[in-house]
C-alpha cells in the first residue's frame, strides 16, 4: 500500500504549540488563527505510513508546500500521504534510498494545500 487517507482537526491550542517551537509569530486573518506553513509536516504523525516501518533512521531531505488557502483553526482537512517515488542512488557514506512523499490536504471537498517531502535512507559503504 502505498498511500492512506486520514484526518486532521486544526485545533487552535495545536497551532499556537507549534508556533511557538519553531518561533514562528503567530498570525490571523478575519480573527482566525493561521497554520504556520510548515505545520503539515506534523500531520504524518497522525497516520500510520506502513512504508516508513524500517529500521534504518530516516534523514529530512526537501521539502516544498504550496497553498490555495492559509489553513485555519477549526479547519477539518481530509489528507492523502503518498509514497510516490523511490530511486537508489550511491552517496560518500553508502548506498542511499530516497522517498518521495506528496501530501495533499482538501477542506469542504477543495484541495487547499500540497506538499513535497523527500527522506533519504542512509545505508552501510
Amino acid at each position: 500500500m502505498n498511500s492512506v487517507r486520514f484526518q486532521v482537526h486544526l485545533a487552535e491550542n495545536a497551532i499556537i504549540q507549534y508556533a511557538n517551537r519553531i518561533e514562528a509569530p503567530l498570525q490571523r486573518i478575519d480573527g482566525a488563527l493561521i497554520a504556520p506553513s510548515t505545520m503539515p509536516i506534523t500531520f504524518w504523525k497522525r497516520t500510520d505510513a506502513p512504508w516508513l516501518d524500517m529500521p534504518e533512521p530516516l534523514v529530512h531531505g526537501t521539502q516544498q508546500f504550496n497553498y490555495k488557502a492559509p489553513l485555519t483553526a477549526g479547519m477539518d482537512l481530509d489528507c492523502l500521504l503518498s509514497l510516490t517515488k523511490v530511486e537508489k542512488k550511491t552517496g560518500r557514506r553508502g548506498d542511499l534510498v530516497l522517498y518521495t512523499h506528496s501530501l495533499i490536504c482538501s477542506y469542504a471537498g477543495q484541495s487547499i494545500m500540497t506538499a513535497e517531502t523527500v527522506l533519504i535512507s542512509v545505508g552501510d559503504k
